[in-house]
């Protein structure tokens, strides 16, 4: 039996308290989907934080330079949470949510075979869940291999543009914005 495989039977209450405080790390595709999809300007929803406003300094290949700075891009919070949060405390695009929501809450291990070992809760907001459930944990390290795979191709493009500015900041230059970076994935 894997460590914390009770973790399984959690079920989502829908209180919505995940949606309304952590901040949610966004890929490319992500703002690719849901732009293409609801037709929402990524600049509507897409907000940039510096080291200080975020806690991702074990992964430096997250930060864009943009000419304010360094900066991660995750999901706009409103005043009653995610951008997309709605009234009822729903997502309102649940079908094509980010993959980070996805995998969210399960902080999942799993040997070299696929079997899950090891299995936590993401502990980033009060969560209400139950353990009455079901999840099935090939689903899970599918959703999570799918979600590492499209944050690696994402953290390439940075890898790209990051150089990019560097050049430019060599030849004398700005750093460019966030919108030429948001053009430059292809998003605007």
């Amino acid at each position: 039996m894997a460590t914390g495989e009770r973790f399984l039977k959690f079920r989502c209450t829908g209180c919505g308290n995940c949606c309304k405080d952590p901040l949610l790390p966004l890929t490319d595709r992500d703002v690719a989907r849901i732009t293409q999809k609801t037709g929402v300007d990524a600049l509507t929803f897409v907000r940039w934080v510096d080291r200080m406003g975020i806690d991702m300094d074990d992964e430096p290949e997250a930060f864009v330079r943009l000419r304010e700075g360094k900066r991660v891009m995750i999901m706009r919070q409103g005043k009653g949470g995610c951008h997309f949060l709605g009234p009822d405390d729903r997502c309102t695009i649940y079908g094509i949510r980010p993959l980070g929501c996805r995998v969210f809450p399960f902080d999942a291990t799993f040997g070299k075979a696929g079997k899950l070992r090891r299995l936590k809760l993401i502990q980033a907001t009060d969560c209400l869940y139950e353990l009455d459930g079901e999840n099935d944990a090939d689903a899970m390290r599918d959703m999570q291999t799918r979600h590492e795979g499209t944050t690696a191709q994402y953290q390439v493009r940075i890898v790209e543009w990051n150089r990019e500015q560097a050049k430019r900041k060599r030849q004398g230059k700005s750093v460019q914005t966030a919108r030429e970076f948001l053009s430059f994935l292809g998003v605007l």
